[in-house]
């Protein structure tokens, strides 16, 4: 088992180009600081930003000042069971993009999270709709863009009131096999605590590859790993891997 002392690498934090409190340059300075060998920035996009050539500069002229691996990456909220994302249409060099379900994805759109919660608690939506659009939206995207990453994994299921655990093995499995497929990465989320290693086991046994992030959006919190390490310890070290 890999100790926790051996993350060096943050693979998803936040930059000012979104809502992090701190520069790319700060945070590198950071990560110098404590020792860190690699860090992601994934900052959030939506289809109309227009600083994506501004934040690609900026991290490719860190890069040549830091002995930190850096990358460049996006964050975009997956829309509808179709795959489509949040994202703008510039994205020259940007080398990975995060998906994920902030809200509750559906055939028409995202799904406020408080008013589907309220239809699931009143009875005129079952739960396991929900669940599955989730999951035919992140393999739908999966199947639509390249250099994917599955970022904190149904950390949008507490706001609507279920859990991990009401996820049934075999819609977790139809996520595994389009991430094998896609050659995809998931990440493991310190910020969100997610997912559960029961969810990742299927993730590892196909060799998918796992990233552990901290999702820090401010210098104080990069590279410091509680839940993550957690999870660390009871994966193999082979398992755990870099943004390649």
């Amino acid at each position: 088992m890999m100790e926790a002392h051996a993350l060096t690498r943050d693979m998803h934090v936040y930059s000012t180009f979104s809502d992090g409190q701190n520069t790319i340059d700060e945070s590198v300075a950071e990560a110098e600081r404590i020792g860190l060998t690699e860090l992601v920035f994934a900052d959030h996009v939506r289809s109309d930003s227009k600083w994506v050539p501004e934040y690609v500069a900026a991290v490719s002229k860190c890069r040549e000042q830091t002995p930190v691996v850096l990358h460049c990456a996006v964050e975009a909220k997956i829309l509808d069971i179709y795959g489509r994302l949040d994202l703008p249409r510039e994205l020259k060099g940007v080398e990975a993009i995060y998906v994920v379900s902030h809200q509750a994805p559906s055939p028409d759109g995202p799904m406020n999270p408080r008013s589907t919660r309220e239809r699931i608690e009143a009875g005129d939506l079952d739960p396991q709709t929900i669940l599955g659009w989730m999951v035919a939206g992140t393999v739908a995207a999966l199947r639509c863009h390249q250099h994917v990453v599955i970022a904190h994994l149904f950390s949008a299921l507490p706001s609507l009131g279920l859990s991990e655990g009401d996820v049934p093995a075999e819609m977790v499995d139809s996520l595994v096999i389009a991430a094998a497929e896609s050659n995809a990465r998931i990440g493991v989320d310190e910020r969100w605590r997610c997912p559960t290693l029961r969810t990742l086991r299927p993730f590892l046994r196909r060799g998918v590859p796992v990233l552990m992030g901290t999702g820090s959006r401010n210098r104080e919190t990069i590279g410091r790993f509680d839940y993550c390490a957690g999870v660390t310890d009871e994966m193999p070290e082979p398992d755990l891997a870099t943004a390649g």
